[in-house]
């Protein structure tokens, strides 16, 4: 995590900030700034509520494409100490204004950093590739590898590994359904794709979220949803 010289408190107001390759493009900044964003769960996920396991205190927890997520103030509050990487300056500010938490920031190259005062939370905005700080002893994937396209996927993966430890704890929530019927994102990722990535994990949950889906899903006639949660193999049952 990035120490406290350089930083300048920051209020609310939106900087200017470099930004390296887009990998979800204007789409993904427009999806904010117009308040489409009906993948965000608006209380957090009870899925890392009951899944998440007791690890250390003060594990470094990497939250890719993290948005304005409360599973960052959730991991926090385990005594965690949370770094979430996201494309859009406007959720991360969003996420400080809305708890109104007290945050510093930081400019790294083509990166910016938001570091929370009061919490062990720091958020970067700018393109998750071109972060580098690694070491992370966990990773919690909600809505990431799912936001990405499919001939992006394999990146994004093999960053993400470059930022773990070999040990590293594993926790991803993805979605399968019949993409011909449906465009993304939220993308589906099958199970084999799962297994070509991170072939020691396991599945320790599956249900049919279509009732609780975003619309165009019905709208398509689509019966089933599936949304898995996915677990590193050598994590104890809950």
């Amino acid at each position: 995590m990035p120490g406290s010289a350089g930083y300048e408190h920051s209020g609310e107001h939106l900087n200017d900030v470099p930004i390296g390759e887009i990998y979800m493009g204007e789409d993904w900044l427009a999806r904010w700034r117009e308040g489409r964003i009906g993948w965000h769960e608006a209380s957090g996920s009870d899925l890392l509520r009951r899944y998440w396991p007791n690890i250390d205190a003060g594990s470094r927890v990497l939250v890719p494409l993290c948005g304005k997520s409360l599973d960052l103030l959730w991991l926090a509050e385990q005594g965690h100490s949370v770094t979430g990487i996201e494309l859009s300056e406007i959720a991360i500010v969003t996420f400080f204004r809305e708890l109104e938490l007290e945050h510093q920031t930081r400019t790294v190259g083509q990166l910016q950093y938001f570091r929370c005062t009061s919490l062990d939370i720091t958020l970067v905005s700018g393109d998750y590739f071109e972060y580098q700080d690694g070491g992370f002893d966990a990773l919690y994937d909600r809505g990431s590898l799912v936001a990405l396209p499919p001939d992006m996927r394999q990146k994004y993966v093999a960053h993400t590994k470059s930022l773990l430890k070999n040990s590293a704890l594993q926790l991803l929530i993805t979605l399968e359904y019949d993409q011909a019927s449906v465009s993304g994102p939220p993308f589906a990722v099958q199970a084999e794709e799962i297994f070509s990535y991170w072939p020691d994990l396991r599945r320790c949950s599956q249900q049919n979220v279509i009732n609780e889906s975003p619309p165009k899903f019905r709208q398509a006639g689509m019966r089933e949803l599936i949304e898995s949660v996915w677990l590193t193999n050598t994590t104890p049952d809950r």
